[in-house]
Order: C-alpha cells, then sequence, then structure tokens
C-alpha cells in the first residue's frame, strides 16, 4: 500500500504542479498585458502633458496679444474722442454762419423792400430757396 499511496500523492503533486504552472502562466500573460497597457498610458500621458504646454504657452500669448490690443484701442479711442470734439466745433462755427448769412439775407431783403418796393418776384424766389437751403443744410 505504501507503493499505491505514493503513486497517489505523487499524481496529486503533479495535477497541483501542472495546475499552478497554468496559473502561473494565465497570470503572467495578464501581467503583460497590464505592462503593455502601462507603457500606452504612459505614451498617452506624455502627449497631454505637451499638449497642456502648449495651451499654457498659447494662453501667455494671448494675454500679451490683449494688452497690446487693449493698449491700441485706448490710443485710438483718445484719438476719435478728440476728433469728435473738433467736429462739434466745427458743427457749431458752421451753424453760426449759417445763422449769421441767415440774418444778413433776411435784413438785406427787408432793406431792399425799403428802398425799392417794386422787386421782382424772380430774385425774391431766389432769396426763399437760398434760405431753404441753408435751413435744410442745418
Amino acid at each position: 500500500m505504501t507503493e499505491i499511496s505514493t503513486l497517489i500523492v505523487d499524481g496529486i503533486l503533479a495535477v497541483l504542479l501542472v495546475s499552478v504552472i497554468v496559473v502561473c502562466t494565465i497570470v503572467y500573460r495578464r501581467l503583460g498585458t497590464i505592462k503593455s497597457g502601462q507603457a500606452e498610458l504612459r505614451a498617452l500621458v506624455d502627449q497631454l502633458n505637451t499638449a497642456v504646454v502648449d495651451a499654457q504657452r498659447s494662453v501667455a500669448n494671448l494675454k500679451t496679444s490683449a494688452t497690446e490690443i487693449e493698449g491700441r484701442l485706448q490710443i485710438e479711442g483718445k484719438k476719435a474722442s478728440a476728433i469728435a470734439d473738433e467736429l462739434g466745433m466745427i458743427t457749431e462755427a458752421g451753424n453760426n454762419l449759417a445763422d449769421r448769412i441767415e440774418r444778413g439775407l433776411s435784413g438785406a431783403s427787408a432793406a431792399k423792400k425799403q428802398q425799392a418796393p417794386a422787386e421782382t418776384s424772380a430774385s425774391k424766389k431766389q432769396q426763399e430757396e437760398i434760405l431753404a437751403a441753408l435751413r435744410e443744410a442745418r
């Protein structure tokens, strides 16, 4: 019986050793898969890191450009304000001149009426047209 029991124990040990070898092979393959996934993940992280660095550089460039453009816009705004003020003064001077011309024409027509009551209707029409054009121009 000792030989049979030894043989049975050796058989069981052989089966257990084979099963351990199979399990170790499966574990080894899974570890290989994990290692290859880890290498891919490392490459992906490196690419992401590069993209983040590029994005930070781009944001810094945008900030610099925005600051430069802001300065230019402030200068242009000041110029536009000065031009608007100047145009306002020119418009006011033009209105004053038109008022003086209108008063001069109105005063001249009143003086002519006193001097020459037999004024022609054609020259009267011309004066009215000039006055209407000046009023419309304002």
